[in-house]
């Protein structure tokens, strides 16, 4: 059976452990869910962005409490837990304003004389099934345009962070959006239960490849829209006229922030030869100088794993990948007393059949790669299974223009760490996943489009 135990990954103690919803609980939930989506369907787009800017305002207010407890559930560095929680603002902030112009319907004349009217629809309760991670932005960035867009949402929360559920869930009933968006904390026999329910209209999941298939297998029996946000293995490109001051600037947080915990992480990092020995250089020395420890330390820039299965797995990688013939070319020291912390870990000569290359590692480690020309680096970077984000360095934007197209990934930055923004759409290509969050797409994601000729 699932367990929802929080646990703080730094100190190694369990905070509190929460029982899974009750199958008659649960049923309760789905039925409240349904109910409240024949209503909050007909609410005027003003009425549900009302209760959005609520929202917007609470999460402001209570910020530094909510960073504090994602500090402690999942081991984020308290500095970075403050940016992820106000970024969920910029989300309510943009889809109460834009939502309207965005739903807004088409009136088409034919050439027969007809009116043709094109509308977006509510397709009706979502069931959310979210990572640990983000515990505060993941679910604000899919929940707040479906319940915009008139469904209303079940979230399925990480069974390591439900403390930052609650906390969130708590700010979503202070909104006014407590019935519209529901928190259940369901096993994973009880998900397939969700799935299977014909009250349930499609599903949202952000997590692993593995959780994304078997959901998304379920999802497609049952006949139900899937959006899959998966791994990555990004490919950070950094061409022989990059400017490299800035590079080492944004190279170690694309990298090592959220402890190397995200999914559209710098993982492969792809250098032309002739500037590699600098660069490799550069980028030790900067590792060097991070701050690792106590995640509620202000000063801390790397803190631990979210738990200590994530960590066993993350050594088995690069401990395979070695033996398979990688160089470990820098690797810091452990941390004494801190059993979910894993140092930072630049790894090179990474053969093709390993860990390292075939795998997302999910933590802070990096693989560089070296090649002599734009067409090797394409290459290299779109040898992956892959295909969430990436980026390309270089003074010549023409040239990274270039190289962005030739690239298959869902979002490319040049001359930038990727990132997601709210007013664009997010999502990637190939075991990445499919579908797209954010952005005007994120809002019609969960819409059926309805054409009506008068």
């Amino acid at each position: 059976m699932t367990e929802f135990i929080s646990i703080n990954p730094y100190t190694f103690t369990e905070r509190k452990r929460f029982e899974p919803i009750t199958d008659l609980a649960l049923n309760e939930a789905i039925a409240n869910a349904e109910t409240t989506q024949q209503s909050w369907r007909n609410k005027t787009i003003a009425e549900r962005a009302s209760c959005v800017v609520n929202l917007g305002k609470l999460i402001e207010q209570h910020h530094e409490r909510l960073a504090t407890l994602a500090s402690l559930e999942m081991g984020k560095t308290l500095a970075e837990a403050k940016l992820e929680v106000l970024k969920c603002k910029t989300a309510c902030d943009y889809y109460a304003t834009e939502t309207a112009s965005i739903l807004e319907p088409q009136l088409v004349k034919h050439t027969d004389g007809r009116t043709v009217h094109i509308s977006h629809e509510p397709l009706g309760v979502v069931l959310g099934i979210f990572p640990w991670n983000f515990p505060y932005w993941q679910i604000v960035r899919s929940a707040i345009p479906i319940t915009m867009a008139g469904n209303t949402m079940l979230v399925k929360p990480a069974p390591n962070t439900p403390e930052c559920a609650l906390a969130l869930q708590a700010l979503f009933d202070e909104a006014g959006l407590g019935h519209a968006i529901q928190t259940v904390f369901a096993s994973q026999q009880q998900v397939s239960q969700i799935l299977a329910d014909s009250r349930i209209a499609a599903c949202t999941l952000t997590g692993s490849e593995r959780a994304g298939s078997a959901v998304a297998a379920q999802a497609g029996k049952h006949i139900k829209k899937s959006v899959l946000e998966l791994g990555g293995s990004d490919p950070f490109i950094v061409l022989e006229d990059a400017d490299l001051p800035l590079v080492l600037q944004h190279a170690v947080s694309a990298r090592f922030q959220n402890n190397g915990q995200s999914c559209i992480a710098a993982k492969r990092y792809i250098v032309h030869a002739t500037i590699a020995n600098q660069f490799i250089h550069l980028l030790t020395e900067a590792l060097k100088k991070l701050k690792a420890g106590d995640p509620l330390d202000i000063e801390t820039q790397l803190g631990p794993l979210a738990r200590i299965d994530l960590k066993q797995k993350l050594e088995e990688q690069v401990n395979e990948t070695i033996q398979l013939g990688a160089t470990l070319l820098y690797q810091g020291e452990m941390l004494k007393d801190v059993p979910c912390y894993y140092p930072p870990t630049i790894l090179s000569n990474v053969s093709k059949q390993s860990p390292a290359y075939q795998e997302e590692l999910f933590g802070p480690v990096l693989s560089l790669f070296v090649v002599d020309s734009d067409e090797a680096a394409i290459a290299l970077a779109n040898d992956s299974v892959y295909g969430l984000g990436a980026s390309v360095w270089t003074t010549n934007n023409q040239r990274g223009q270039s190289i962005a197209k030739a690239l298959q990934a869902g979002q490319v930055f040049v001359n930038a760490v990727t990132r997601s923004h709210t007013a664009f759409p997010f999502g990637g290509v190939k075991k990445s996943g499919y579908g797209r969050e954010l952005g005007p797409e994120g809002l019609k994601e969960f819409c059926y489009v309805k054409t009506i000729w008068s």
